[in-house]
């Protein structure tokens, strides 16, 4: 954002920093539109492991969003506010299908005496994603970014289709 983003937005510069308001601008704008869905699909809506799968492609296609954006500044331009946006929506709806559901589930599948303790493992399992996704970003200096954002993309795509594959095991699981 600092390096390969035009900063500005119908003339007014601002700094690179303000991106990171983006996500909690669109959780506070989304999540009862996300709450409302839900509850009018009703019986219809979609099981959990769909929800999770929705949620995975999501973040992979947030990041292959960025792969022209890349592609551009990679000849040192500076590329429109709208890519990280965009980025940012995508990727904000498909925490949206990921996170409160995720709590959902480990307080329906856990027993009761125990319900505590995997509210925690679920916390730990995002800690290690965010360490893991912090490694990833260490090849931001190496690896051209438009193959970076590629694989990280892809990654997120085929654990999305590989949750779809086995949504229904899962939604049999959980008695949905």
């Amino acid at each position: 954002a600092d390096r390969s983003t035009r900063n500005e937005v119908l003339g007014h510069a601002f700094p690179s920093s303000w991106f990171q308001s983006l996500n909690p601008l669109f959780i506070f704008a989304l999540a009862p539109v996300f709450a409302w869905m839900w509850i009018k699909l009703g019986d219809r809506q979609p099981s959990t492991a769909i929800k999770f799968a929705l949620g995975l492609l999501g973040v992979g296609v947030g990041f292959l969003i960025l792969v022209p954006a890349a592609q551009s500044a990679s000849t040192g331009a500076k590329v429109s506010v709208g890519w990280l946006a965009t980025t940012y929506l995508i990727h904000t709806s498909a925490e949206l299908c990921l996170s409160p559901v995720g709590l959902s589930a480990m307080t329906k599948l856990a027993p009761i005496r125990i319900v505590s303790l995997m509210m925690g493992v679920w916390f730990l399992g995002a800690s290690v994603g965010n360490y893991i996704g912090g490694n990833l970003a260490g090849f931001y200096e190496t690896w051209p970014l438009p193959s970076l954002f590629t694989a990280v993309g892809l990654f997120g795509i085929v654990a999305g289709v590989a949750m779809l594959a086995i949504s229904g095991p899962v939604k049999r699981m959980m008695g949905e």
